[in-house]
């Protein structure tokens, strides 16, 4: 297009950007970037999360803040999937206090947090075995009026295994089925690890038995 005498556009920009994010090539996408602010092209929103959702899923926190930082200079609002790039990227890197000072930050800017942030502290909280953090997130949900997903219930369950809590894993189980929320294979393999762990495979093996007729 540039040798055409073809100016690259907002739209011939964000197909680049989100291709090379969507590849994990996130340098090369932030170059992009700075063409578009050397040419007066200020991205919208959903350039600049792109780049800051790469960054920070290639564990490059820094530079994840560094492009919040440059959008907001550049007087783009962050929005909520801002946020949520950062408290995911924050999460992966076991930096739980940092992701809920995001959470309280996104509040002080007006933001409410949606359902993707709190499964994303309430699973981090899990992974670190803090399941009571979890339940307190779990009821802060239902107090915002969202309805938790299969994703909520599945990180709850892989909290009480991990603390051992296998009857709690087993009536939370047993509510999601009742509930009618479409369920995927993690919930039935998380239970069958903590069970073939115990050495109860009678258990591991119906509940094995289950799935594969879950969908007859």
């Amino acid at each position: 297009m540039s040798r055409m005498g073809v100016a690259p556009d907002h739209i011939s920009y964000k197909m680049l950007i989100q291709g090379l994010c969507i590849q994990g090539h996130v340098i090369e996408a932030n170059e992009f970037l700075v063409s578009m602010l050397e040419n007066s092209i200020v991205p919208e929103p959903l350039i600049w999360n792109s780049i800051i959702d790469g960054y920070g899923r290639s564990g490059d926190i820094q530079n994840a803040l560094s492009i919040r930082d440059q959008m907001v200079a550049f007087g783009v609002l962050p929005n909520v999937f801002t946020y949520n790039a950062l408290i995911h990227a924050h999460t992966k890197r076991g930096k739980i206090v940092e992701a809920h000072s995001l959470k309280k930050e996104m509040l002080v800017n007006g933001l409410s947090p949606d359902l993707v942030t709190y499964n994303l502290l309430l699973g981090a909280a899990c992974d670190v075995g803090h399941i009571h953090s979890a339940l307190q997130l779990h009821d802060e949900i239902l107090r915002t009026g969202y309805d938790p997903d299969i994703i909520t219930y599945t990180e709850l369950i892989k909290g009480y295994c991990m603390r051992g809590k296998v009857m709690e894993a087993e009536k939370l189980f047993a509510k999601i089925q009742r509930s009618g929320l479409a369920i995927d294979h993690v919930p039935f393999l998380i239970l069958m690890k903590k069970y073939c762990k115990m050495r109860d495979f009678n258990k591991a093996f119906d509940l094995y038995q289950i799935w594969l007729g879950r969908d007859k």
